[in-house]
């Protein structure tokens, strides 16, 4: 617990130099689409935004997106082993499946759990992630109680050129990454495949193995994982105004994992889309798009067959941005079509949702404002309405401060709704109430933001006892505050994040579980000269609660810091040698009870990405 104090200590440390005088000027351009559709800078939004950049990515210690995201403030990962055994993403203390993530803009969330498979992805073929922090059902409907993380794939660019990656790393990992891509006049594309292995190491802790129902004596061993990454993305400018494009997207996962009925599984995330976009007058902005995403997941214990679960959501959009005045309307329509197909017994297998939104995004003067408002009728559970209404005012030029409400829901799953256990037909919706107070610094001193907000969740559903019944039963809180900052400092890249909330069931006061009251990272790093570079990162939690592994009674989980490394050096033009090691001092930690993380480890990657 002294690492984790320190730890946090380091994180408030370096946000806290937002207010220094001598910091170089941070140049804020990035330009993000997610927190109200439309494109806007990255201080533009009253919600809490943040992007992580391809050069983000390559300068981390990551090798998968649940790594990746443990940096975000608000963000927490809860993950049963290493590489490719399943994970949780929680944002300002949500359900897992009360955060929404996309892949270009496709949903590839299961219609069985309403979580998405993030432990399926790896970066290789990721362009930057957008995270949005809060309710936003009124631009994305379900789902995005907590937010929203989307994830945009590589896109061509430039005369048409190759790269390749090769990797190799601690437990026999190995990773063979290769792509092509660029603009042949006003056609743009890309193509990209990624092979990653590793023989991993045992997601079990030994001293809970072997247990009844949970883990088998064989469960002390290597779990291994392998997966294939594929991308394409098509686009061609018809003329000035208009547009047209296609993105395909795969990734095909093997994991072994620890358990007594099943420890294997083949997962696969495919997303198929095309679309148009089109500026039909001056003032009006207009994108349809029609998508598919998949989720399939078999599994099986030594070989012998088990669960089949397949989700496909299929989507059109026509979404319009038209100027007005000192503003921007958006208006839109979608349509949503889920089918599930399991070797289970469900009730019903498909479901379809219809929506209408509106958004108005303002800035006069010192005055900025939005309004959301979405609605959608969804075939089993009926209509939902949601809204956001925000107000934002700039004290100077560059520091604003800002306020927001906002309402939220999810739509109950198939296993809630009509699964062979405990499924009722009857259920409403999950509702969220949110507000949030804002301060927002984008200037010479970097991006800083501090966030203070409370959210309400009701209708919660639980299966109760005895009959374990799927029932509107629950309701949660959450109060907290949120610190994000990106800049320089006496010459180096830094960024800080740190949370504390304060997520527990409303009727008992208990903490909502594997969820930390306190938790942020910190990073520094620097180039010199052309030829070198480094980022240093330190992971830090306080304790969790959490249920234990073998009697399911509650418990906590110790907090943790950890600190990760990434040295480059580039011993020619286009060419690059990273070394990335992981959990310097070999800190023994779990971010579920029972089960094992990554222990020190280095991986070394040569890249050849020709400028």
């Amino acid at each position: 617990m002294r690492h984790t104090s320190l730890a946090l200590a380091l994180v408030a440390g370096f946000a806290a130099p937002v207010c220094a005088d001598s910091l170089p000027v941070f140049v804020g351009e990035t330009i993000v689409v997610t927190p109200t559709g439309s494109a806007q800078p990255l201080a533009a939004p009253l919600q809490h935004t943040s992007v992580i950049t391809r050069t983000d990515i390559e300068s981390s210690a990551a090798l998968d997106l649940a790594t990746l995201l443990r940096q975000e403030s608000g963000v927490e990962i809860a993950q049963t082993g290493g590489m490719g055994s399943q994970a949780a993403i929680r944002i300002r203390g949500s359900e897992s499946d009360h955060v929404l993530v996309l892949i270009d803009g496709v949903r590839v969330n299961s219609a069985s759990t309403g979580a998405t498979a993030i432990d399926q992805l790896m970066l290789d073929e990721v362009d930057r992630i957008e995270i949005v922090r809060g309710n936003v059902s009124s631009v994305y409907g379900s789902e995005a109680i907590g937010g929203v993380v989307q994830i945009f794939t590589r896109r061509g660019a430039g005369t048409i050129k190759p790269a390749i990656t090769v990797g190799l790393g601690a437990d026999d990992t190995r990773k063979l990454a290769a792509s092509i891509g660029g603009a042949l006049g006003d056609t743009r594309l890309h193509f990209g495949v990624a092979r990653t292995q590793t023989d991993g190491f045992s997601s079990a802790r030994a001293e809970f193995v072997p247990a009844p129902f949970v883990f088998a004596p064989a469960d002390v061993d290597d779990d291994a994982y392998e997966n294939t990454t594929f991308n394409l993305a098509l686009s061609h400018r018809l003329s000035q105004d208009h547009s047209i494009g296609l993105t395909g997207f795969r990734s095909e996962g093997d994991t072994e994992f620890d358990g007594t009925s099943r420890n294997h599984s083949e997962q696969t995330l495919t997303t198929l889309s095309v679309y148009s976009e089109n500026r039909w007058m001056p003032g009006w902005q207009s994108r349809v798009q029609a998508s598919q995403g998949v989720d399939d997941l078999v599994s099986d214990f030594n070989g012998a067959p088990g669960d089949r679960f397949r989700t496909r959501n299929r989507q059109i959009a026509w979404h319009n941005t038209v100027d007005a005045g000192p503003g921007a309307l958006r208006l839109g329509v979608e349509g949503l079509w889920q089918r599930f197909d399991a070797n289970q017994t469900y009730a019903e297998d498909a479901r379809r949702v219809g929506s209408a939104l509106a958004g108005y995004t303002m800035a006069l003067g010192a005055h900025e404002a939005q309004f959301n408002l979405r609605h959608d009728d969804i075939s089993d559970v009926g209509g939902a309405t949601t809204g956001l209404i925000g107000y934002g005012y700039r004290l100077t030029p560059a520091l604003r401060v800002s306020g927001s409400y906002s309402t939220a829901f999810r739509a109950p799953t198939f296993n809630e709704l009509y699964g062979p256990f405990g499924s009722n037909p009857a259920l409403d919706p999950e509702r969220a109430r949110s507000a949030e107070l804002g301060l927002t610094y984008s200037g010479a001193l970097g991006l800083a933001r501090v966030t203070a907000f409370a959210t309400r969740t009701r209708d919660l559903i639980n299966f109760v006892p005895p009959t374990f019944t799927a029932t509107n039963v629950d309701r949660a809180e959450n109060r907290g505050v949120e610190v994000s900052w990106q800049g320089r400092l006496a010459g180096f890249d830094a960024r800080a994040a740190f949370t504390a909330q304060n997520p527990e069931d409303a009727a008992t006061g208990l903490g909502l579980l594997r969820r930390a009251e306190r938790f942020g990272s910190v990073s520094l790093g620097r180039n010199l000269g052309d030829a070198f570079d480094w980022r240093a990162e330190v992971l830090a939690s306080g304790a969790r609660p959490d249920v234990h592994a073998t009697t399911f009674a509650r418990t906590t989980v110790p907090g943790y810091a950890v600190l990760n490394l990434n040295l480059g050096w580039r011993p020619a033009r286009d060419w690059k040698l990273n070394g990335k090691l992981l959990n310097v001092f070999d800190k023994d930690y779990s971010l579920v009870h029972g089960y094992n993380t990554q222990g020190r480890a280095l991986f070394v990657e040569l890249a050849y990405r020709p400028e």
